[in-house]
């Protein structure tokens, strides 16, 4: 963790916590700190050491100077080559991109995107897709997981995103927060914070929807908005299917005992 002369939020306590949690940046909609969620045994996650986000193509100046005041070197990103190549990132100095692409799935996010702009999806199509997805997120995920988990034991500061920052780095966050103990209620408010985002009409979101034809929004917004079925499937794939964290932990995620101990001491208040 940077020293607290480095960490933005070091002096803030008096700050609510769930706002601290919020970063609020002109050029991305979903940027979040880790930090603030209490385990079952009641240690806080720690602030100032793993960020989630959305996309970094559009990041101001502003947002730039505010990732490098936080000491963010390293980012982790799970889009594919052709995301990349369509939006690419803009990254404070000297970071360094750790690729983490997930395998492809059925349908692309860009056949997904193809058919909603032709008039082919519905909004119960949309909500079919993400749940397929979330179906099978833990399993085609976690290498990537894995990369991000040994990148913020080695080289936290860390930022990961996606594309909109909900879906694989929703899964992400939930499968961190999943190995520091914190209980699924609070999993699933955090993971539903991505609407507080999408309903501001003020937001990069909003202006982005705008940009497609009116037929296509229903349906655009649909696929955006977070519901508590998609990351609950997920949760449970992983305790049906590979024994719950610990053995996901071990077994998909290939993390040692001393990896696990390591990303706990990092990331919890004592």
């Amino acid at each position: 963790m940077p020293p607290a002369q480095n960490n933005p939020d070091a002096a803030v306590g008096q700050v609510p916590l769930h706002l601290r949690r919020i970063l609020q940046f002109d050029g991305a909609l979903n940027v979040r700190d880790l930090g603030g969620v209490t385990n079952s045994i009641g240690q806080q996650v720690k602030f100032g050491i793993a960020y989630r986000s959305d996309d970094l193509a559009e990041l101001s100046a502003l947002d730039l100077a505010e990732l490098e005041k936080r000491s963010v070197q390293t980012i982790v990103d799970f889009r594919s080559s052709e995301e990349v190549e369509a939006r690419p990132s803009r990254l404070p100095p000297g970071a360094t991109v750790v690729s983490a692409p997930f395998a492809r799935g059925e349908r692309t996010a860009g056949e997904v995107m193809e058919s909603m702009i032709a008039g082919k999806l519905t909004r119960e199509d949309a909500h079919q897709i993400l749940l397929d997805s979330y179906r099978h997120i833990a399993e085609i995920g976690s290498p990537a997981f894995a990369l991000l988990i040994r990148a913020i034991i080695d080289r936290s500061p860390v930022l990961f995103h996606c594309a909109g920052g909900k879906d694989r780095t929703g899964v992400a966050t939930a499968v961190i927060l999943s190995i520091l103990g914190v209980d699924r209620d609070q999993i699933v408010e955090d993971y539903m914070l991505t609407n507080d985002r999408l309903a501001d009409q003020s937001s990069t979101f909003q202006l982005r929807l705008a940009g497609y034809p009116e037929e296509s929004r229903d349906v655009l917004l649909a696929l955006g908005l977070a519901k508590p079925d998609y990351i609950e499937l997920a949760l449970d794939v992983i305790d049906r299917d590979f024994g719950g964290i610990d053995a996901y932990a071990q077994v998909q995620l290939t993390l040692t005992q001393a990896e696990v101990d390591a990303l706990r001491n990092l990331l919890l208040e004592p």
